[in-house]
């Protein structure tokens, strides 16, 4: 798995390429992290080259989430792969941010 992350001003970039499983999901947690801490308030997901996503980075995600928005932040998937797509719209996570799909 691989994660480019850029940030410019208000506006966080994140690319995630691969499988994002429990054995890497440290690297998502750093780079959210990051994000946290800047002064971005959108955080811009593409998951288009993401093939798939384990219960561990759903997570990871789902906690980010709940952090960024009680700062006044907003998520948007820009991108994503259909098997992402179809998992985020099966638990309902297209309900607390946009998904959009390719």
């Amino acid at each position: 798995m691989n994660i480019e992350l850029s940030l410019d001003g208000k506006v966080a970039k994140m690319k995630i390429d691969g499988i994002l499983n429990s054995k890497n999901a440290y690297l998502l947690q750093e780079k959210l992290t990051e994000v946290l801490n800047s002064d971005a308030t959108l955080l811009e997901l593409d998951l288009l080259d993401c093939r798939n996503i384990s219960s561990t980075g759903i997570g990871k995600i789902l906690l980010f989430y709940k952090d960024f928005i009680t700062k006044g932040g907003e998520i948007e998937v820009v991108r994503s792969s259909n098997s992402v797509y179809e998992l985020f719209s099966m638990l309902k996570l297209n309900q607390l941010f946009t998904v959009n799909l390719g």
